[in-house]
């Protein structure tokens, strides 16, 4: 009796070791360090949008990119593959997307761009001018001040 349990027990014990072992994640994802911040808007917090941090390729950063969702109170935390893990240590592009409501409006095209609520030129990385610089170890606390007018 005492065999047959035991026998049954290593198919079970087979299947744990191997869903726990596989459950790290990948071992080719880079350094990651917490990301936090505020982004600005004529000195107002923004109170809506999307930032992006991209592996600036330049200074020799490659790999993932960070997203983060900007609450009303300006404030975002950055995630590369999941909640509040932060961003690729090294240096980065930044991007912020800021549109008005999506909600449907049955006077308007259907097809109709939504309106950034932000100067185009913050949505490019490459056009932004905003760069920032994660490092290990580190607080992690950055502010984006973004202008209306050039």
């Amino acid at each position: 009796m005492q065999r047959s349990i035991s026998l049954k027990l290593i198919p079970v014990l087979i299947l744990y070791f191997s869903l726990t072992s596989c459950s790290q994640g990948p071992t080719d994802t880079p350094p990651l360090a917490p990301v936090k911040g505020v982004v600005t808007l004529d000195g107002k917090p923004l109170t809506t949008g999307t930032i992006q941090f991209t592996p600036d390729k330049d200074r020799g950063t490659t790999g993932r990119m960070a997203l983060g969702g900007i609450k009303e109170d300006g404030t975002f935390e950055l995630m590369t593959i999941k909640k509040g893990d932060g961003a690729q240590v090294g240096h980065h592009l930044v991007s912020i997307e800021c549109y008005e409501s999506s909600a449907f409006d049955p006077n308007q095209p259907v097809n109709q761009t939504p309106k950034s609520l932000i100067p185009n030129r913050y949505t490019d990385p490459k056009k932004s001018e905003l760069t920032a610089q994660v490092q290990a170890g580190e607080e992690n606390n950055f502010t984006f001040q973004l202008t209306s007018k050039p």
